[in-house]
């Protein structure tokens, strides 16, 4: 969960061979959002699809299927389309929150994904304006939650960390609609959003979950499986759980150690709004400030060049870690705040004393089975577990709906991902394409890259 790797040589040449690919298609520069500077730019897009495909043709393809898919669906100008305050109250009821950084800056999000109220948006919202939703909250991830990230840290913040909390999780809550509507969610992360995953950790799984992972666990890469942490419930997974994170992460114990009843009390009693309704702040605050956020993207990332550009270079990707933090102009620290991303490079002091106002610490251990894959053998259940057969039935046949046909290990289109997001079915801003182990000591090519293409010289 380190720092994102610079790319190796071979990575280098594979992304000079994906520029002049898309000189010669005619598409000179990538949309705003996919080459802000304080992101790391246009050579970070690039090396984000570099590394979602093994070699440079796939790359080329799927960076060209995004770029049309944008203009096909306004993704270049979503940001200045609010929507309407109904659509918009309904987002905020999606329990999933911003909680600071984690110990590498990466932004932390924590979504309650059993308890998203899927019946509540698809009968009063509807799936078209979800998925425009959707689509707005990860460009203002790009936007506001990355650069506010990256200046935090003095380097590109591209990922981020996500922690799925399970309680409350029930097979029948995956009916043929929830599974159509997560699953769309899923393929516009994975298809136009690569490489956004620094670590997923998963808490408060029920038992029954230990049959699902057992299951998905065998198709994906060794690299994938440690990037995913699967943790158990009660303090002693909260104090586990928060040590990872770091101190710059504002997880209270509430927050995870809760009946279902109080899921999210915690947040909303620190003011916090959900990621998706904070989007639409921040949207509905450029708009009313008349000042075009593209306008505002441009000159951060033109700023960010300079800077970058005047200091020694330490890696292909950008330049040297900016001394100043807070020196250009970004999102609100209001919408920043309501965000829990604290602002515009402020204090997180008041954040880290939340008020425990209608949510109260509670040790679910006594309540029901859960299951820790961190202190357990996922292959061995230890006997019978209710609905055991229900969800090794539906695991693979997630599997094998992936790409139309069963899967084997070696399969080159297995997303271990789409399985995983369908599985969870969670509306997460901060999603993935290509789950894998991110650290500095390995080369950071996924499984696919290491069975045919990219580079084998390892990243400092």
């Amino acid at each position: 969960m380190g720092d994102y790797p610079p790319p190796t040589r071979a990575e280098h040449e594979r992304m000079r061979g994906l520029r002049a690919m898309l000189s010669n298609a005619g598409l000179a520069s990538l949309p705003l959002t996919m080459r802000l500077g304080e992101n790391g730019g246009e050579e970070r897009a690039l090396l984000r699809f570099t590394r979602a495909r093994k070699d440079t043709e796939k790359s080329f393809a799927m960076l060209k299927a995004t770029l049309a898919w944008r203009a096909d669906i306004g993704a270049d100008t979503c940001l200045g389309e609010p929507l309407s305050e109904a659509h918009a109250g309904i987002l905020g009821q999606i329990p999933g929150f911003y909680l600071g950084h984690g110990r590498n800056g990466h932004p932390v999000f924590l979504d309650h994904t059993a308890v998203v109220p899927w019946d509540t948006i698809l009968q009063s919202m509807g799936m078209r304006p979800f998925l425009h939703a959707q689509v707005q909250c990860l460009e203002w991830v790009s936007m506001v939650v990355y650069q506010d990230a990256s200046r935090r840290a003095g380097r590109p913040i591209s990922q981020g960390i996500n922690v799925w909390d399970m309680k409350g999780l029930t097979l029948s809550a995956f009916t043929a609609k929830v599974r159509e509507i997560s699953g769309a969610t899923s393929k516009i992360a994975q298809d136009n959003y690569p490489e956004s995953l620094a670590a997923a950790y998963i808490v408060n799984a029920p038992t029954v979950f230990s049959v699902v992972w057992a299951v998905v666990r065998q198709f994906l890469d060794p690299r994938t499986v440690a990037k995913v942490h699967i943790m158990g419930s009660g303090p002693k997974m909260y104090a586990k759980l928060k040590e990872a994170l770091g101190p710059d992460c504002f997880l209270a114990e509430h927050m995870v150690c809760c009946k279902k009843a109080d899921v999210g009390k915690a947040e909303q009693a620190m003011g916090l709004q959900s990621g998706m309704a904070a989007s639409q702040t921040w949207i509905r605050e450029r708009v009313a400030s008349g000042i075009p956020w593209s306008e505002e993207a441009a000159s951060t990332t033109a700023a960010a060049a300079t800077s970058r550009a005047a200091a020694e270079p330490r890696s292909f990707l950008g330049g040297a870690q900016n001394q100043n933090q807070n020196q250009y102009a970004g999102a609100p620290i209001t919408s920043a705040a309501l965000a829990g991303l604290g602002g515009g490079g402020g204090s997180y002091a008041a954040a880290r004393t939340p008020s425990s106002a209608g949510a109260r610490s509670v040790d679910s251990e006594g309540e029901e089975q859960f299951f820790d894959a961190e202190s357990e053998d996922f292959s061995d259940f230890g006997g019978s577990v209710a609905g055991e057969e229900d969800a090794a039935e539906m695991s693979m046949a997630m599997l094998e709906s992936d790409s139309g046909d069963p899967l084997s290990p070696g399969m080159e289109q297995f997303n271990g991902s789409k399985c995983m997001s369908a599985i969870l079915g969670h509306a997460s801003p901060v999603p993935d394409s290509q789950v894998k182990l991110i650290n500095g000591s390995e080369t950071p090519s996924d499984s696919r890259r290491d069975r045919g293409g990219g580079g084998s010289e390892s990243a400092a």
